[in-house]
């Protein structure tokens, strides 16, 4: 499966998303972010395409009660 490729709006979230937070990013981390902001996306819209994985509980679950 091929990445996809980082788009000029990627840049500009990842930008705004820095600013917002007040940090202060060097300017090869800022593009590391960008190279993998689309990779991340794509991998969290595909657990979204799950059936039945949405709204469901880990497969793992503490309860102190019991």
């Amino acid at each position: 499966m091929s990445q996809p490729t980082p788009t000029s709006s990627d840049r500009m979230f990842v930008e705004a998303a820095i600013a917002q937070h007040g940090l202060t990013v060097p300017p090869e981390e800022v593009d590391f972010f960008v190279a993998n902001y689309a990779p991340c996306r794509a991998a969290l819209a595909a657990l979204y395409r799950l059936n039945g994985v949405r709204y469901e509980e880990p497969a793992v679950t503490f309860n102190a009660l019991t």
